[in-house]
């Protein structure tokens, strides 16, 4: 059987068309007897209730996909799952449940030559014959000059990213094995928004350490703590075209010069495929590198991650309720069934929408007094009260401790209040989220 292929696809069908189309264009019979799937991603976060897309995107590239493979199976959740559980389904449903022993991944931003799949032919002959690689994939150096891909076509050298890869059944099993504590950290909750520090907290355990907390990136360090290399030609047989998405703008784009890969049209087919002791020279080379991350780079990349986010739609604690109340009614609950009503059954956001939008808190918001056992309505803002704010309503902690000194102990709780509510990320983040 022939390696079946996963078109991975989220918002973008202006690129899934030119994308399809040069997979039809593929020479000879590389196609023939060989399934075509898509897994296509969803508008609204199954977890968050965050929308990403549009559902007329969505729609789009159903309908570019089946126009270009009419017999093509369309594997859709409805909503949106995030490209790591969006991946693992396309895996799980090639290596478990079909149990094919090879299977390709495409995603909607790389334009294949028409060799491209002869290419990947060769290279899963090599890689099964080796024993020792994962991954393979036929991109080559998008880099290289004419010149040097004329004297360097036929090297095999290290994957890179991981796009346009085919991945082996007997091999995905240990790294799905080794991910089992990456999944347990970004499973089950808005991909987007996964706790960057939670990951690299989990890879200090190793003393090694991929630079992204990504799913890819946590996918190539599984291959180096089970001794598996990634490989791709060095000759380029496919161009990225992805100059608008989550990491990248046109500008970026054109600044990292992807633009100007050259695109081999003419398949390779005496490849180079390392021996014995030049693949133990990669794999020393990979290991090192993740070693050298952790040493000298991952203290630098803890302090620029981004503040941690939240899911607007986790469920209220008590402490959640307790600080609503104090934040926006400047008082406490009334009563132990306030807390009950709440903890556990209601959504943050929509426990923050309620007491914003009733009638006591817009009497407050506009001059009157607070109502049975008040807080001080002009009391400074504490620290906590920054942070527990910056949660209830931006769903994410402050920036940093230059933030929280810009209210703590300068203004009013109402006035800290009103002046989140006021802001243009409050009414982006809770403008997105569908109920």
């Amino acid at each position: 059987m022939k390696a079946p292929i996963a078109i991975m696809s989220f918002n973008r069908p202006d690129f899934l068309a030119p994308v399809m189309q040069s997979l039809k264009e593929q020479r000879g019979d590389a196609l023939a007897g060989r399934e075509i799937h898509l897994f296509q991603d969803g508008a609204c976060n199954r977890y968050s209730r965050m929308r990403y897309a549009q559902d007329a995107d969505i729609e789009a590239s159903i309908a570019c996909f089946r126009q270009a493979f009419p017999e093509g199976i369309v594997h859709h959740p409805g909503d949106n799952i995030g490209i790591a559980e969006n991946f693992a389904a396309a895996e799980e449903y090639f290596f478990v449940e079909r149990g094919v022993e090879c299977a390709y991944f495409f995603e909607d931003d790389m334009v294949l030559s028409p060799s491209y799949l002869a290419m990947m032919e060769i290279l899963q002959g090599l890689c099964e014959k080796s024993g020792r690689v994962a991954y393979f994939a036929a991109y080559g150096d998008y880099y290289a000059s004419r010149d040097e891909i004329a004297e360097r076509r036929r090297e095999v050298i290290t994957l890179d990213h991981h796009w346009a890869f085919g991945l082996l059944r007997r091999h995905w099993l240990g790294i799905h094995e080794a991910l089992a504590d990456y999944r347990r950290l970004v499973f089950g909750q808005d991909y987007a928004r996964r706790d960057h520090r939670a990951i690299y907290d989990y890879y200090e355990q190793f003393g090694a350490a991929p630079r992204g907390s990504s799913q890819d990136a946590a996918k190539a360090f599984a291959c180096d703590r089970l001794g598996l290399w990634r490989c791709r030609t060095f000759a380029p047989f496919a161009k990225y075209i992805g100059t608008k998405g989550a990491h990248m703008t046109e500008a970026h784009y054109e600044s990292l010069g992807f633009s100007k890969t050259v695109v081999i049209r003419d398949p390779v087919a005496n490849l180079r495929f390392p021996g014995e002791r030049e693949l133990a020279d990669f794999l020393r080379e990979q290991h090192t590198l993740f070693l050298d991350i952790h040493r000298n780079e991952l203290p630098e990349l803890r302090q620029t991650l981004p503040a941690r986010k939240y899911n607007p739609m986790r469920r209220c604690t008590a402490q959640d309720v307790l600080d609503g109340y104090r934040l926006f009614l400047l008082r406490d609950p009334e009563s132990e069934a306030i807390l009950l009503q709440h903890v556990g059954r209601r959504s943050v956001h929509e426990f923050v929408q309620g007491l914003i939008r009733s009638p006591e808190f817009e009497a407050i918001r506009n001059g009157a007094s607070p109502g049975k056992r008040p807080l001080d309505p002009a009391r400074p803002c504490t620290r906590d009260d920054v942070v527990n704010g910056y949660r209830l309503m931006m769903h994410r902690d402050p920036d940093g401790e230059a933030v929280i000194a810009r209210y703590q102990d300068k203004v009013s709780v109402l006035d800290f209040c009103k002046s989140m509510l006021a802001s243009g990320e409050f009414s982006e983040i809770a403008g997105r989220i569908v109920i």
